[in-house]
């Protein structure tokens, strides 16, 4: 029987995959253990977080809700602990198959994120490794397409072949650290690695109910600032921000990443891109937020020096990490493994689908204990 570890499970990906994994045991009538390494939370165990983050009437896909709960009893069981502090049961034998998800996601360039990122996403998944490396069949890595760097024009799914990096951000530069470093752990102990590289996550766009996510971050900020600033200052008429009119951004739904990250495990590729093939036009997903909260965009090629009140605050805070993404080369990337790896899947249609997806997430006021209340799901 296939036993699973899983780290990161009460995040959006994270979460889904898992909701992946259960419904491929089910539709493939096969049996596996599949461990959860979740820490204990603010007096609240690991098992007790599954259920209040992950297993929420909002969140679980429809497509598992007829035989979730009896495989959750059957086949999943919860170590409670730290990435760098814990213990797979002896139970669990010397052929794991790992999905590695645990990280954090600050996108600041300050030195307290930088710690921030360097503990948790490379010292701590140093001491993972270390922990897991002797009894790993297969490794899925679970980085971020965006630890390329900075690049103009095609990104292929082989970045460790390049000679230089641009990064924006210690988020960037840690992770490729760490994919470097999980490759090299990877040959010296004889196990599989494939290092799958997600773009920027949406809400869900193939599984019911859709447009749904685990947490509405990255794009999803940028709206809940305006919505709260237009609350606040209901005179705000336009904001001005620095956008490259002919970027783009590569949003995938995380259903589809969860998909990619599942079949990853079966594939000898080192290194998958989990992308579109077509970015989202920076202009259109700025103008798409904007028009929901009822404000003008006027954009400019570079952050303004004279600044309004609500630009210095969008500015000093989540435009410090965004407008580096926004005013970015022109860019797309190459996405024929995924492709090929989810062949049977239609790819998204992503820029068709934007608004619906935003819209969602600002009608509930980006809180999924809300769906109820204000769209009658």
């Amino acid at each position: 029987m296939k036993t699973i570890l899983i780290t990161g499970v009460t995040g959006n990906i994270g979460s889904h995959v898992l909701f992946e994994l259960l419904f491929e045991l089910y539709s493939n009538k096969e049996k596996a253990t599949i461990y959860l390494l979740i820490r204990k939370k603010q007096n609240r165990s690991g098992r007790q977080r599954l259920f209040d983050e992950v297993f929420t009437m909002s969140l679980i896909p429809d497509k598992i809700k007829s035989f979730y709960e009896i495989y959750l009893e059957n086949y999943v069981k919860v170590i409670e602990g730290e990435i760098h502090n814990f213990k797979i049961p002896d139970t669990a034998g010397n052929k794991i198959t790992v999905y590695h998800l645990a990280a954090s996601v600050n996108l600041s360039t300050t030195e307290k994120a930088r710690k921030e990122i360097a503990t948790t996403n490379y010292a701590n998944t140093l001491a993972f490794f270390d922990r897991i490396k002797k009894r790993t069949q297969k490794l899925v890595f679970v980085s971020t397409a965006f630890s390329r760097g900075e690049i103009e024009g095609a990104i292929h799914d082989d970045y460790h072949s390049v000679p230089d990096f641009h990064f924006r951000n210690h988020y960037e530069a840690y992770k490729m650290k760490a994919e470097k470093l999980i490759l090299k752990t990877a040959k010296e102990n004889n196990f599989s690695c494939t290092i799958a590289r997600p773009s920027v996550v949406s809400g869900r766009l193939t599984d019911a109910p859709r447009f749904v996510s685990n947490r509405y971050i990255v794009f999803y900020s940028i709206g809940e600032f305006f919505k709260k600033m237009k609350t606040i200052h209901p005179q705000i008429k336009k904001i001005r921000l620095a956008i490259n009119k002919e970027g783009g951004l590569n949003i995938v739904p995380v259903d589809y990443v969860a998909k990619g990250i599942v079949r990853a495990a079966y594939s000898n590729e080192e290194q998958i891109n989990i992308t579109l093939t077509q970015n989202v036009p920076m202009l259109h997903i700025i103008s798409s937020i904007l028009q929901k909260c009822n404000i003008e965009i006027e954009v400019v090629s570079q952050e303004p020096e004279s600044k309004t009140t609500i630009e210095k605050l969008f500015y000093k805070t989540l435009g410090n990490q965004f407008i580096k993404y926004a005013t970015g080369k022109k860019h797309h990337f190459e996405s024929t493994l995924i492709r090929k790896l989810l062949a049977d899947i239609e790819e998204p249609k992503m820029l068709d689908y934007f608004s619906e997806i935003y819209n969602f997430a600002h009608d509930i006021n980006f809180d999924n204990r809300n769906i109820q209340l204000e769209t009658g799901i």
